[in-house]
C-alpha cells in the first residue's frame, strides 16, 4: 500500500507537466479544423449570394447605405441578449404574422403538428444563414415526413422585413436543399415589432437592435401540437437526430432535456466562424481528470480492500 502511494506523487507530476503539451496539440489540431471549417461555410455563404443574384434576390440592394457589421457585445448589451428556456409553457399562439405569401396568419392556426421555430432575421448576414443552410440540408434526411410529422417556421424578428423578402429567402433555401422539403413544410413569415415580441417573449428569446443588424442568440425552438415548448437547440448547426427527437417529443407532448448546458461546456462560440466548435481541450481536460481520480481512488481503496 505504501509503495502505491509513493507512486501517486510521481504520476500526479507526470501528467501535470504532459498535459500542456497534450492540449497545445490538440488546440493546435481543432484550430486547423476549424479554418477549414470556416473556410467551407464562406464558400457555402458565397454561392447561396451567387444564388440569390441570379433569383434577382430583393435583398441585392445598395449595401454601401446598409453595413451589416456584428460587432462585440458589451457587458450591458449581453445581459439583454439570450434565451430564457420555458420548457412547458405555452408559445403565444395569438401572435400574428403575414406568411411568404401575404395572407395574415396567427400562430394557432399553423401549429397544428410538431414545428421548428427558428427565430431570424433575414437581412443577417451570417449565423441565420448558416442555421437555415443547416436546415436545408438536415431535414430531408430525418425520416419523419415533413409537412405531415412535422414543420419548420422560420420568424423575423426584423420588423422591416417583408413578405417579398421572404418569399425570395424560401425560394433560395428551398434550391439549397434541391427539392427535397414539401413547399408548405417550411414556412417564412414576417410581422410587426408587437407580434415579434410576442412570439419572442413567450419563447424566452432576447435580442438587440443594432443599426440594420441585431445581436441575439442562436437557437431553434420545438413545439407540441398544442403550442407547448418541448426543446430548446443551440448552434448554427443541428443533427438529423437532434431534430427527430425533438420532434417524436413534441408529437408525444413530452418535454425534453434541453442541451444547453452541454453546448455551453463542450462547444465554444467563434465569432470569426460564426459557429459553435468542440472545445476539445476544455472536454479532453475533463476527462483526464476524471481518469487521474479514478485511479487514484482505485490505488487508496482498493488497496484497503485488500487488506
Amino acid at each position: 500500500m505504501k509503495t502505491k502511494i509513493k507512486i501517486i506523487p510521481f504520476l500526479l507530476l507526470t501528467i501535470f507537466f504532459c498535459l500542456p503539451l497534450y492540449a497545445a496539440d490538440t488546440m493546435d489540431d481543432s484550430h486547423h479544423m476549424e479554418k477549414k471549417e470556416m473556410s467551407h461555410d464562406s464558400h457555402d455563404d458565397m454561392d447561396m449570394k451567387a444564388d440569390e443574384h441570379a433569383e434577382h434576390d430583393m435583398e441585392n440592394m445598395d449595401m454601401d447605405d446598409k453595413e451589416h457589421v456584428h460587432k462585440e457585445a458589451s457587458k450591458e448589451e449581453e445581459a439583454k441578449i439570450g434565451v430564457t428556456e420555458k420548457l412547458g409553457e405555452q408559445v403565444d399562439l395569438n401572435a400574428v404574422f403575414t406568411d411568404s405569401k401575404g395572407n395574415k396568419v396567427n400562430l394557432g392556426q399553423l401549429v397544428d403538428k410538431p414545428t421548428i421555430f427558428a427565430p431570424v432575421y433575414y437581412s443577417c448576414p451570417n449565423v441565420c444563414n448558416f442555421l437555415q443552410t443547416s436546415l436545408a440540408d438536415v431535414v430531408p434526411q430525418i425520416k419523419l415526413k415533413a409537412g405531415e410529422d412535422f414543420q419548420v417556421i422560420s420568424v423575423s424578428f426584423d420588423e422591416n422585413d417583408t413578405p417579398e423578402i421572404a418569399a425570395q429567402k424560401k425560394i433560395n433555401y428551398m434550391k439549397a436543399a434541391e427539392g427535397q422539403i414539401p413547399e408548405d413544410a417550411w414556412i417564412f413569415l414576417s410581422g410587426d415589432r408587437e407580434n415579434i415580441l410576442k412570439f419572442t417573449k413567450s419563447v424566452g428569446f432576447r435580442f438587440l437592435r443594432r443599426g440594420v443588424d441585431f445581436a441575439h442568440p442562436v437557437v431553434v425552438v420545438t413545439v407540441s401540437p398544442s403550442g407547448k415548448i418541448v426543446r430548446y437547440l443551440y448552434g448554427t448547426e443541428t443533427l438529423p437526430f437532434e431534430l427527430t427527437m425533438a420532434s417524436v417529443e413534441a408529437s408525444k407532448e413530452q418535454t425534453g432535456l434541453s442541451v444547453k448546458k452541454l453546448v455551453s461546456y463542450c462547444f465554444s462560440y467563434d465569432p470569426q466562424g460564426k459557429k459553435y466548435v468542440f472545445n476539445v481541450v476544455k472536454v479532453s481536460g475533463f476527462v483526464v481528470l476524471t481518469v487521474i481520480l479514478i485511479f487514484v481512488g482505485f490505488l487508496i481503496f482498493g488497496g484497503k480492500k485488500r487488506k
